[in-house]
């Protein structure tokens, strides 16, 4: 097999090798870190003798819809994270650093939770939900299209067989976000309606690009 520009490459990481590895499950340990935020984050209901089981639920119900809202959005960005990285093989160090500001942007989404759990109502908390969470998603769709034009040869070739529809796939995370923003400012409420698109959206590129077995 000829050598390749990646090979050469002292700052590369291959799958198999601790380096590689230790990205991997370090980018694991910040989305378990992240989600576990979100948890703690949960309002503590008052504990007063007069204070019903339902007055309390009534008052965790913005942070549970919060909660659940943010869980769906990280377990998306973490499945497609799982997913392109079966396909990225090598790392070199501009990869490593967009995973790093990808994985930050995560870290950071407990804080707009928080916000728009108790301030769902207002603009600002929803759009800057909406802007951290579509920031996360352009990082993430960074990574893919850097990983498979890089002449390193960061992606394996088989990536060439589901390249398409992994960009729309992740694609359509931060496009959902960055439309909900203008809506945001108008209705706050209508805004985060919006945001079933993302699972709506899923299952029409599910549908017109149906998955290829690479290879």
């Amino acid at each position: 097999m000829p050598e390749t520009a990646g090979d050469r490459d002292p700052l590369l990481a291959r799958a198999g090798n601790l380096e590689y590895d230790r990205v991997l499950f370090f980018s694991d340990a910040v989305f378990a870190i992240a989600i576990t935020l979100l948890a703690a984050g949960l309002y503590q209901p008052s504990r007063s003798p007069a204070a019903t089981v339902a007055s309390q639920l009534h008052d965790t119900l913005p942070d549970i819809v919060g909660f659940g809202i943010s869980f769906a959005v990280i377990g998306l960005f973490w499945l497609g994270h799982h997913t392109i990285f079966r396909f990225i093989t090598r790392l070199d160090r501009p990869l490593v650093m967009l995973n790093l500001l990808f994985l930050g942007l995560i870290a950071f989404l407990p804080y707009p939770t928080r916000l728009l759990s108790g301030h769902g109502g207002q603009a600002t908390a929803v759009i800057l939900y909406a802007a951290c969470a579509a920031m996360a998603g352009l990082t993430e769709l960074a990574i893919w299209l850097y990983a498979n034009l890089s002449p390193k040869g960061l992606a394996d070739p088989s990536a060439r067989a589901v390249r398409r529809r992994y960009l729309l796939r992740i694609g359509r995370i931060p496009v959902v976000f960055a439309l909900s923003i203008p809506v945001a400012v108008r209705s706050p409420t209508a805004a985060t309606y919006l945001w079933i698109l993302l699972w709506a959206s899923g299952v029409v590129i599910d549908r017109l690009v149906p998955h290829r077995h690479p290879g």
